[in-house]
């Protein structure tokens, strides 16, 4: 019976994501997700199938520092497989929708193994894992644009139910392992936090309770993922202070983060709360809205101490998941809080889960069920006050959630009802039901996400065509954004990590770390756009060179936004425009010169041959050396250059990396190689990493020798404590 329910599950959470696209066609393809994820997976896919892996790439200038960036993914097999399908997938759109909805069912089979593990009923845990991916921030942030963080949230579950299995349980640590790597690999921080609290709950809890085996598995599993992470963080962490990652103060400017009073709306799947964005104070999307049942709470209390105790972890990480969402909007890097509120939904659906399998019907009173309603007014009359236009839709569902209640009281106090397990089985079913139902009110006052929606082409051979025939190095000046939605802009132009589909290199790509002075000098956000001064920046001449900031980027091809430049900008001598189009003006050189990576200037009476250029390497004899000895190189100066036959000079400009040949005679060999920073404690550590997670293996296959171990799907076997009544026998999960 439990595989029918997982199977419930699994298939209803796929059928309520893709009735989504009926009503909102590219609900799954918005913001990060257009301009960024599917380039991005695309770009890798090709490298891949290429036979290449990408490391760094002077061309895309401040977004090719491919392991520094983290998000690529570039150790995860399953952004492997996302990106390989990009590279064959002809629409981006359905590409993207289907993989967001696979991670989707991908959460909610995790959330059911996880409930199962705290003892949750087949029922009930069916119902958890259907409510988190429901969760107001996954429906409207992660899964239409933050791809990374569906992904952290879709395979956090997983982890944890691999660790208390291994951990508690003394089953192989294999899900365990493979589960983490997914997750850390990701490349995105969120989830990696959350496993450090995980991990050290359980290792506190181990040394409160004198469990030695449990207490070494929780240090190896910590181990793990600790080396883990240096492998995937430490090239990020040692570029920042190049970037404008580096600030590390502590602010609180009401953006993406919650009050309390904004978490009484954490039942109502229609309301926005007051949580401050990009638009203002208010986003218009539900996203602290976590399950509708929550006013049900009353109906499953008191908990008996022995579920107390093995609820802890829950307990643990809902109350700090609830204070870094009202915390500050910004401790160091990590900025944005409200991004918690999954695993806020992930522990609130599982301790509820467990609650109902403990406490339906035996619990349930008259009483209780009047408290239910009492909690279920006062939270809906708060969410009121807090958005009174809302009315409507707040009284549709305080409607079903009132009937809800009193379908539930009914169940459990018929005295012709059936018994505990049908009872709990309908009540489950039907619980199922009214989050399927609620998703409709949601829909129709929330049919897509709040985030910028840019229209780009849902054809990737379409974009193919975009600068096809252009010369050398582009780059795009201007502001990309002023026609997002105008299909026909599409033809002349892309944005963000979409330019990766164009044949022509392309720097005006999306980066979430941008090179400080590189950017400020071009100013340049983050996705590629610039301000009117950018044209007269790369047109202009280099004081220290006295060559033209293009020459020295290696760019032979400028498009202007006709957006910032209503009139045709002139272009300087050896430039000339070669296309005047309705959205865009494209400039070429008349003479196309080397594009970006290698030698873009010596100083005088130095000369040197270039012998080999790369993206990771340049390699050049140095034929004289004269009064100005410096060499520039067309890339960027990042942590991680190694320079053997030279000296590493201050950057040109602030950013070009520049080598000193002073030292050097006629006829040395200069080799200019860059290796992500902190390469050998990467090495380092991803040795030790598969060194501990061998020797765990091998430990726990020792031990399980030694001594029996409860067969494979006993819940109890996760229970210190005596062991509370199932709602269902069976707890094959």
């Amino acid at each position: 019976m439990a595989a029918v329910w997982v199977a419930v599950t699994v298939t209803l959470t796929g059928v309520f994501a893709v009735s989504r696209v009926f009503v909102t066609p590219r609900f799954y393809f918005a913001d990060d997700s257009e301009v960024g994820a599917f380039g991005q997976w695309w770009q890798l896919g090709d490298r891949l199938l290429s036979g290449s892996f990408p490391v760094l790439d002077p061309h895309a200038w401040q977004a090719g520092n491919y392991f520094a960036e983290g998000q690529w993914g570039l150790l995860n097999p399953l952004t492997w497989l996302i990106a390989i399908t990009a590279r064959w997938a002809e629409n981006p759109v359905v590409h993207t929708t289907i993989v967001k909805i696979a991670f989707l069912m991908l959460m909610a089979g995790g959330v059911y193994l996880l409930s199962r593990s705290f003892t949750a009923s087949a029922p009930w845990a069916a119902v958890a894992g259907v409510l988190v991916p429901l969760g107001g921030f996954t429906v409207y942030m992660d899964a239409p644009s933050w791809a990374t963080g569906l992904f952290n949230a879709a395979v956090l579950p997983w982890v944890w139910w691999g660790l208390r299995r291994s951990v508690e349980a003394l089953r192989s640590p294999i899900p365990y392992l493979l589960a983490s790597f997914a997750l850390v690999t990701f490349g995105y921080v969120f989830g990696v936090l959350i496993l450090v609290i995980i991990l050290v709950e359980s290792l506190v809890r181990a040394i409160i309770g004198r469990d030695r085996g449990r207490i070494v598995r929780t240090l190896l599993a910590s181990a793990w993922g600790a080396l883990l992470t240096i492998v995937v963080y430490l090239p990020g962490v040692l570029t920042a202070p190049v970037t404008a990652r580096a600030g590390l103060g502590i602010s609180n400017a009401r953006f993406l983060n919650a009050d309390l009073s904004d978490l009484m709306s954490a039942a109502a799947p229609t309301a926005t709360a007051s949580v401050g964005a990009w638009w203002g104070p208010e986003t218009a999307a539900p996203l602290v809205y976590v399950a509708w049942l929550l006013p049900l709470l009353p109906l499953l209390l008191p908990m008996p101490r022995s579920v107390v105790r093995r609820c802890i972890p829950l307990f643990v990480l809902l109350a700090l998941m609830i204070v870094l969402v009202i915390g500050p909007s910004q401790v160091g890097p990590l900025r944005w809080p409200v991004r918690f509120m999954p695993y806020v939904c992930l522990a609130a659906c599982v301790l509820v889960a467990v609650m109902a399998t403990h406490a339906f019907p035996a619990l349930v009173t008259g009483r209780r069920v009047g408290w239910s309603f009492a909690l279920l007014l006062v939270t809906t009359g708060i969410t009121f006050a807090n958005t009174p236009p809302q009315w409507r839709s707040l009284a549709v569902v305080l409607v079903v959630q009132a009937l809800a209640i009193v379908g539930i009281a009914f169940v459990a106090l018929s005295p012709r009802a059936p018994g505990d397990a049908r009872r709990t089985g309908l009540t489950a079913a039907a619980a199922v039901a009214v989050s399927g139902l609620l998703v409709v009110p949601q829909m129709l006052v929330f049919p897509y996400t709040p985030l910028p929606k840019f229209g780009v082409p849902d054809s990737v051979e379409r974009m193919e065509a975009v600068l096809a025939e252009a010369s050398g190095d582009a780059i795009v000046v201007g502001d990309i954004y002023a026609y997002g939605g105008v299909d026909a802009s599409f033809d002349e132009r892309l944005m963000g990590n979409l330019w990766y589909l164009s044949p022509t290199p392309v720097s005006s790509l999306y980066t979430v770390l941008p090179y400080s002075t590189f950017s400020r000098d071009l100013c340049m956000d983050l996705r590629g756009s610039t301000c009117a001064d950018s044209l007269a920046t790369l047109w202009s001449t280099d004081d220290t060179t006295g060559l033209p900031v293009a020459d020295l980027m290696g760019v032979s091809t400028i498009l202007a936004m006709k957006a910032t430049f209503p009139e045709q900008p002139m272009p300087p001598e050896g430039w000339r425009l070669v296309a005047d189009g309705d959205y865009t003006w494209l400039f070429e050189r008349a003479q196309e010169v080397a594009g970006a990576g290698g030698v873009a200037w010596t100083g005088s009476g130095t000369e040197v041959t270039v012998l080999d250029t790369s993206g990771t390497t340049v390699t050049f004899r140095v034929d004289s050396v004269g009064n100005d000895s410096r060499v520039v190189l067309g890339r960027l100066d990042y942590p991680g250059y190694a320079i053997s036959g030279a000296d590493h000079a201050s950057p040109t400009r602030g950013w070009l990396l520049t080598v000193d040949t002073s030292e050097a005679q006629p006829g040395d060999i200069v080799t200019v190689a860059f290796r992500p920073p902190g390469f050998p404690v990467m090495v380092a550590a991803l040795a030790l990493g598969a060194a501990a997670a061998i020797g765990w293996v091998i430990l726990q296959r020792r031990a399980r020798r030694r001594s029996p171990v409860p067969a494979e799907g006993d819940e109890e076997q996760f229970i210190a404590a005596t062991p509370a009544r199932e709602a269902e026998p069976d707890t094959h999960g």
